[in-house]
C-alpha cells in the first residue's frame, strides 16, 4: 500500500511554486493592481511567487515605490520607469529567489510604507500560515513597518483543517484579502464580522 505525504508544512522551491496555479496568481495580481494598489503609494512586497507576476499589471500606475527582497519581481520591474525599486540587502538562498536573514530584516524597519502585500502557504478561518521560518520573519517584519496589510492567496491555500505549523498572524491582521475565486460563504462571513475586506472576481 502506498500512502501520499500532505503537502502542507513543506516549503517548496521557488521555481517550482511559480510554475504552478499560473492563471490563478494572475488573476490575483490583476485584482491588485485595479482594487488595491493607487498612484504614488510606496509598498513591500513580500518574496512569493504570487507578486512576482504583479508588475505586468502596474504599466498604468504612476510614481510606486517598491521595497522588496523578492529577486523575480527585481528581474520583471527592471525596465519599468514608472516604478521606483528598492532591494533589501540579505542572503541569497539556493533556490527561494529570495534575500533573506537578519540583514533583510534591518533594511526592511528603515521603511514605513502606505502597503505590505504578503502571500502565505495555507489560511483558515482564524489566520495564515507559512512552513519556513525564514520567509516568515520577511513578512512579519514588513506587516510590523507598514501602516496597511494586504494578504493574497489563491483558493488552493484555504484550508481549514490542514494548515500550516508558522502561524503569520491571526485575522484581522490583514485589511484585505485577494483572492482569485470566491471563498466559502462561512469565510466570507467571518471576514465580514472581523471588517476584513475579501477582493475577487465578480464580488459585489
Amino acid at each position: 500500500m502506498v500512502s501520499l505525504l500532505e503537502d502542507t508544512n513543506i516549503e517548496f522551491a521557488s521555481p517550482f511554486r511559480y510554475r504552478t496555479h499560473v492563471e490563478e496568481k494572475k488573476v490575483i495580481c490583476r485584482l491588485l493592481a485595479k482594487h488595491v494598489i493607487k498612484d504614488n503609494q510606496a509598498m513591500f512586497i513580500d518574496p512569493s511567487t504570487t507578486t512576482a507576476y504583479l508588475p505586468n499589471y502596474l504599466t498604468e500606475r504612476q510614481n510606486i515605490k517598491v521595497i522588496t527582497d523578492n529577486l523575480q519581481f527585481a528581474v520583471a520591474a527592471n525596465q519599468m520607469t514608472n516604478l521606483t525599486l528598492f532591494l533589501t540587502g540579505g542572503s541569497l538562498r539556493p533556490n527561494s529567489n529570495s534575500l533573506l536573514g537578519s540583514h533583510t530584516i534591518q533594511d526592511i524597519g528603515m521603511f514605513r510604507p502606505q502597503l505590505a502585500i504578503v502571500s502565505c502557504s495555507t489560511l483558515d478561518n482564524t489566520g495564515a500560515y507559512i512552513a519556513d521560518m525564514e520567509q516568515a520573519d520577511v513578512k512579519i517584519a514588513m506587516m510590523r513597518s507598514a501602516r496597511e496589510s494586504i494578504l493574497v492567496a489563491d483558493h488552493t491555500k484555504f484550508q481549514s483543517d490542514n494548515s500550516d505549523y508558522i502561524q503569520l498572524a491571526k485575522f484581522p491582521a490583514w485589511s484585505t484579502i485577494v483572492t482569485d475565486v470566491a471563498p466559502a460563504d462561512h469565510f466570507l462571513n467571518e471576514m465580514k464580522r472581523l471588517g476584513v475586506k475579501v477582493i475577487y472576481p465578480k464580488a459585489k
